[in-house]
């Protein structure tokens, strides 16, 4: 019995790794945050720059039924520019955007407002 829950264990943390790595923002499953900055944009595709450093970018696919928003209006994806700060809902494989939330980018990255 105890080896029994020993395996089951093993094997609950084994699949639970994966999960919690695209959580934190690592590998290509990453989900994309709300500081993710978009990179680039045409009419089958949307680049996005991923953590902290920038450096990291990823493509997903975009359709006709992608639904895109820009500071909270719809808009078409030909409306989006780079620099711009994006939150994406992927399809469950992760290759498509089914919505894209925009916003303006900042008009000082990295300073702080005073009074």
């Amino acid at each position: 019995m105890k080896t029994f829950l020993a395996v089951v264990s093993l094997l609950a943390i084994v699949l639970a790794m994966p999960a919690m790595a695209a959580r934190k923002g690592k590998g290509p499953n990453a989900t994309p945050t709300a500081e993710n900055r978009i990179v680039e944009v045409n009419p089958v595709s949307i680049t996005v720059s991923i953590g902290e450093s920038g450096n990291e970018h990823f493509t997903y696919k975009i359709t006709d039924s992608t639904k895109v928003t820009l500071n909270g209006l719809p808009v078409a994806a030909r409306d989006l520019r780079p620099g711009m700060v994006a939150r994406l809902s992927l399809s469950p494989d992760r290759t498509t955007v089914l919505a894209i939330d925009a916003q303006d980018p900042p008009a000082h990255p990295g300073k702080h407002r005073v009074g």
